[in-house]
């Protein structure tokens, strides 16, 4: 599905604007990452993208056609987890997924398969039938992700959707909306982990004060604004002092040493890409260097929302 934002604003007093005079193209089949701090309008944005929200001044289009009043069947189109969505605490996740498949009137056919589906996909089988009120919070964003994903949407709208959830729940989270992107699905996804959005998003909008900043694709951001820096941090084993004047000869920036896990710790930055890192730990291995872990420590979407904070406040 594609989407298109015309001059869209919101206000909730007549006065001071969430957002305002936003206008952006999401193509049919991407991934869009929507950052900002808070404040930015965010989920103002998003609420209306779902037509939950209602915008105070300029208009949206799905596949070119913008809705009238009666938004049902458009609305079964979309999937869409809100801020603070609640749960039915006394229904179990079978129960949960059901009662909303009924919603979206899913066929009794389909309805089950698609439940087992979901129940699957995010690891929720084996507590099928537990009450959802007795699930770990991570569970309960699972389970409120998979109500998103049940009636097969041609948008998914998702606000933090990694809250709540553990680095093996954000790592599967990833692959499920790269799955869900090859399905065709339009996905627009907002997080304040910005490492999150990073490898995973084709475009990226910047929302500051409810006005855009920047948005396009990813790798065209990182070029204009010349991300070209990049924080490492090695684990090693044994090795250090060959390594810190390895790096030295290479002029390769130590920012910080520490310990971790009884292993010594350098964060490094290095003006190049992951060609140069590679090259740098290719010849710390030669040079007798027990590198345990190489880890980016900022991802390169951090680095561009930093340099355009930098030049605003400037």
């Amino acid at each position: 599905m594609r989407v298109e934002l015309r001059d869209l604003g919101k206000t909730y007093d007549g006065e001071r604007w969430a957002v305002r005079g936003l206008t952006l193209t999401i193509p049919s089949g991407s991934i869009v990452g929507l950052i900002g701090p808070n404040g930015a309008g965010k989920s103002t944005t998003l609420r209306m993208l779902a037509t939950v929200l209602a915008p105070s001044d300029g208009s949206i289009a799905f596949d070119g056609v913008t809705p009238g009043p009666d938004k049902t069947a458009l609305r079964r189109q979309i999937g869409f987890l809100g801020d603070g969505n609640p749960l039915y605490k006394h229904m179990s996740p079978a129960e949960y997924l059901r009662f909303f498949g009924q919603c979206f009137k899913l066929p009794p056919a389909e309805l089950e398969p698609a439940i087992a589906e979901m129940l699957t996909t995010f690891d929720l089988t084996e507590r099928r039938d537990t009450p959802a009120g007795a699930l770990s919070k991570g569970m309960r964003q699972r389970l409120l992700i998979a109500r998103c994903l049940l009636h097969g949407p041609r948008l998914l709208i998702l606000d933090e959707p990694a809250d709540g959830l553990d680095p093996r729940g954000r790592s599967d989270l990833r692959a499920i909306l790269a799955r869900t992107r090859e399905r065709g699905v339009t996905v627009l996804i907002s997080s304040h982990i910005l490492r999150e959005l990073d490898d995973l998003c084709d475009q990226t909008v910047i929302l500051q004060q409810g006005k855009l900043v920047v948005a396009g694709e990813v790798a065209d951001i990182i070029e204009r604004y010349e991300v070209r820096r990049f924080v490492y941090q090695l684990r090693l084993l044994a090795g250090g002092p060959a390594a810190r004047e390895l790096l030295a000869r290479r002029r390769v920036l130590v920012e910080a040493e520490g310990v971790e896990d009884g292993c010594e710790t350098l964060s490094i930055q290095v003006q190049g890409g992951e060609e140069l890192m590679a090259d740098i730990l290719a010849e710390l291995c030669a040079a007798g260097v027990r590198v345990v872990t190489v880890s980016r420590v900022r991802s390169r979407l951090e680095d561009v929302y930093n340099r355009i904070s930098d030049d605003r406040v400037a």
